[in-house]
């Protein structure tokens, strides 16, 4: 019984310990804060409503807001510079009347977190005073913003270079910044990040700047190799970018800059027209100044061709536009395979790189007659067989028919028995060299559209005879033939060389018209007669004139213009009219 009594009184006191303790807290709580109570990030466990404001005092005592901006300058503001001072609101006596003081066994286990505003006091005008003298605003820590811009030209091409930023502070913004800081009592703020700074108005992302240069790198990305012979020619950014111009907020390219390296590469490699030196084939070295041969850059074309690769992007290995072309580049830009026409000797031969592989006599242009066949260095226009050769007085089928300097040419003459000596002084050609009827066609064989044609020597007049008597007329081979034909002959051999019509009457003869190239390959034609030279019935030259070349700096002029070509008829298509 006495043990039951025993046990009894030890669980009442248990129970009643228990329910002190329980109490006691109780009655702890309706003026402290619950376990794990957490206020603006502070632990106010247990602590009273009278400690609250003691701690804030406290606090604000040693509150210290630290200020960074750019270029890493920082500052700071405590309490003591604006007079700060911070009291608990009605906030933290509110969160004890919400606690259940009977509840309280609760916050062990579970944490409760409270956001109050704090109510804090200071002077307003110490607080400007104070910003006035922060770091931010000493002239030598403030830097003016530059915009993003592109960098010169490298090996890279074009770059944006990034803005600065600068560092020139907003005033009004950082006060409303340090200001609200102050009021929260943050422990720091970042001006930059607050937007207290005035930035570039062009930045990097900016989208304008990121197409120009995107534009510029389309443009200098271009690379065009030129090959003449052994010399490379390359265009590519470092000079392509002092090209470009901006129009309408739009960039391109400058065609008469273009033009000017066009125009330089043409005197630096053009031989039209140019002084040559030449080594006979009787090993004498001659000068020749006259002729239609050489290179010849079509200017205007080619300018536009540059034009276009460089708007399009497009690198290329490129041959340049032509007028008229030779068979190399170089000093020598004949080659080893051309025609070699002696007028003094009248002998020519025919090289093929560089062999000997035809030679024959000839008769060029009758000189007592003014029909002196043109020296100087020309290009096969083009080679065509079975034609006919018409002129004012005169129709001649020939099957090879080769003109290298308009109406002027090769071809087989069948009404001459004999060929060379001085024949050509009184009984030659009206300008064409005849050749004989079997070498017409090994020359043939073997001569190709563009190849030269070396014309020199030759007398310019024929000799006074010693004696006082008139020189007996030697008459033209065809001449003397036809002479020696009766009326009814010589009538039906006008008639079938279209000088009269069947009833007797004479035929009206084609106007003389210009040497026409082939048509299957217009675009490959070599222009015939260039523009400048005084023709009449001449075909139309190219519209680009070579300047005349000064003589002062060979190696940098343009090419000269041929003054005076002698023409006479000229070729019809399909059928010829031509000095014969």
């Amino acid at each position: 019984m006495k043990r039951r009594k025993k046990k009894r009184y030890a669980v009442v006191l248990a129970v009643s310990a228990v329910a002190i303790i329980y109490f006691g807290f109780v009655l702890f709580f309706t003026k402290h804060y619950f376990f794990n109570t957490i206020i603006n990030g502070e632990n106010y466990s247990a602590i009273s409503l009278n400690n609250v404001q003691n701690r804030i005092l406290d606090t604000s005592s040693d509150y210290v807001l630290e200020i960074s901006g750019r270029d890493q300058l920082t500052d700071t503001i405590t309490s003591a510079d604006i007079a700060l001072r911070m009291e608990a609101g009605d906030a933290f006596t509110d969160i004890i009347g919400e606690q259940n003081a009977f509840k309280w066994p609760v916050s062990i286990f579970r944490k409760s977190e409270y956001t109050v505003d704090t109510l804090v006091t200071y002077s307003k005008e110490e607080l400007e005073r104070k910003i006035d003298t922060l770091c931010f605003f000493k002239s030598e820590n403030i830097r003016q913003p530059q915009n993003a811009y592109l960098s010169e030209y490298t090996e890279d091409g074009f770059q944006i270079v990034p803005e600065d930023k600068g560092t020139v502070p907003i005033r009004e913004k950082i006060y409303d910044t340090v200001e609200d800081a102050v009021q929260m009592l943050a422990a720091t703020v970042d001006l930059d990040e607050k937007g207290c700074y005035k930035d570039a108005p062009v930045a990097s992302a900016n989208s304008a700047l990121k197409k120009q240069c995107e534009q510029l790198n389309h443009m200098t990305g271009v690379e065009i190799t030129y090959t003449f012979g052994d010399e490379v020619e390359v265009l590519d950014g470092n000079t392509i970018k002092d090209w470009l111009v901006m129009e309408n907020d739009t960039l391109d390219v400058d065609p008469a800059l273009v033009r000017e390296y066009v125009n330089a590469l043409s005197r630096k490699y053009d031989t039209w027209g140019r002084k040559r030196e030449f080594q006979t084939t009787n090993g004498e070295t001659i000068t020749i100044a006259e002729g239609a041969y050489g290179w010849w850059m079509n200017r205007p074309e080619e300018t536009e061709a540059i034009v276009e690769l460089i708007r399009s992007g497009k690198s290329e290995e490129r041959t340049p536009i032509y007028h008229a072309q030779a068979a190399q580049y170089g000093e020598n830009d004949i080659g080893d395979s051309y025609v070699e026409i002696d007028l003094t000797n009248q002998h020519l031969w025919v090289y093929e790189d560089g062999v000997l592989v035809e030679e024959t006599d000839f008769v060029s242009g009758n000189v007592s007659r003014g029909y002196n066949t043109p020296v100087g260095i020309y290009g096969i226009t083009y080679k065509e067989r079975n034609t006919t050769l018409r002129g004012a007085n005169y129709a001649s089928k020939v099957s090879y028919w080769m003109p290298f300097n308009g109406n002027v040419g090769m071809h087989d003459a069948s009404w001459r028995s004999s060929f060379g000596a001085d024949i050509y002084l009184r009984n030659g050609s009206h300008g064409c060299v005849n050749l004989p009827p079997k070498k017409a066609e090994a020359v043939y064989q073997y001569v190709e559209k563009g190849e030269p044609v070396i014309v020199y020597g030759g007398q310019t007049s024929v000799p006074k005879p010693e004696t006082s008597e008139e020189p007996e007329t030697v008459m033209d081979p065809e001449e003397a033939a036809f002479t020696e034909l009766t009326q009814e002959q010589q009538i039906q051999l006008l008639i079938e060389a279209g000088l009269l019509n069947p009833d007797g009457t004479p035929a009206q003869l084609p106007q003389e018209t210009p040497s026409q190239v082939p048509q299957e390959n217009p675009a490959e034609n070599v222009p015939q007669i260039p523009q400048g030279i005084p023709q009449e019935g001449l075909a139309q030259p190219p519209q680009e004139v070579p300047p005349q070349v000064s003589q002062e700096n060979p190696a940098e002029n343009v090419p000269q213009i041929p003054q005076s070509i002698p023409q006479e008829g000229l070729p019809e298509q399909p059928q010829n009219t031509t000095e014969m």
